[in-house]
C-alpha cells in the first residue's frame, strides 16, 4: 500500500498591517492661563486643549512671568484678581519684557469696581478685556482673531526693508 505524501503546511507570521500614523496638527498657538482659582484654570485648560491650543497654567503674576521666561506664550489670559502681584502690575511687567505677547485681561463682575479694573488693565497694556463668567465660543473667536493679528504683525516685521 502506498501512502499519500503529506504536505507540510507552514504558516508564516506576517507582521501586523502598517497603520497610518496620525499626524497631529501644529498647535494653534501657545496660551498661558493665569488665574488664582484652580477650577477656572482647569476649565480654560479643557476648552483650549480641545480646540488645539498648547496651554500652560499659572496661579499668580510671579509664576506667569517665570513661565513666560521659560517658554514665551503667544497669548496670556490674565485674571486681574491675583494673590501677591495684582493683575495690572503683572500685565505691565509682561508687556515690558515680552512686547509681542498678546494679553487678555479677565475680571469677574462680582466686585462693583470691575469696570475700573478692566480700564486699568487696558492702560497697563491688555489688548482685550473680558468679563467673567466667560462665554467659551466668544473667547475662542477672540483668540483666533488676536492670534491672526499677531501673526500678521510679526510677518510684516520680517518683510520690512531697512
Amino acid at each position: 500500500m502506498i501512502r499519500p505524501r503529506r504536505h507540510r503546511v507552514t504558516y508564516s507570521v506576517l507582521p501586523p498591517p502598517l497603520r497610518k500614523s496620525r499626524i497631529l496638527p501644529a498647535p494653534r498657538g501657545r496660551v498661558l492661563v493665569v488665574d488664582a482659582h484652580p477650577d477656572m484654570r482647569e476649565l480654560l485648560l479643557t476648552i483650549l486643549k480641545t480646540e488645539g491650543y498648547d496651554v500652560d497654567l499659572a496661579e499668580d503674576g510671579e509664576l506667569a512671568l517665570a513661565r513666560c521666561r521659560m517658554r514665551p506664550a503667544d497669548v496670556v489670559l490674565m485674571d486681574l484678581d491675583l494673590p501677591g502681584k495684582p493683575g495690572a502690575a503683572a500685565i505691565r511687567e509682561l508687556g515690558a519684557e515680552f512686547p509681542d505677547i498678546v494679553i487678555v485681561a479677565m475680571s469677574g463682575d462680582a466686585d462693583p469696581l470691575w469696570h475700573d479694573a478692566l480700564a486699568e488693565a487696558r492702560i497697563a497694556g491688555a489688548r482685550l478685556t473680558v468679563r467673567k463668567p466667560l462665554e467659551p465660543w466668544l473667547l475662542l473667536r477672540a483668540l483666533e482673531g488676536l492670534l491672526a493679528g499677531r501673526k500678521l504683525l510679526l510677518d510684516s516685521r520680517l518683510h520690512r526693508s531697512a
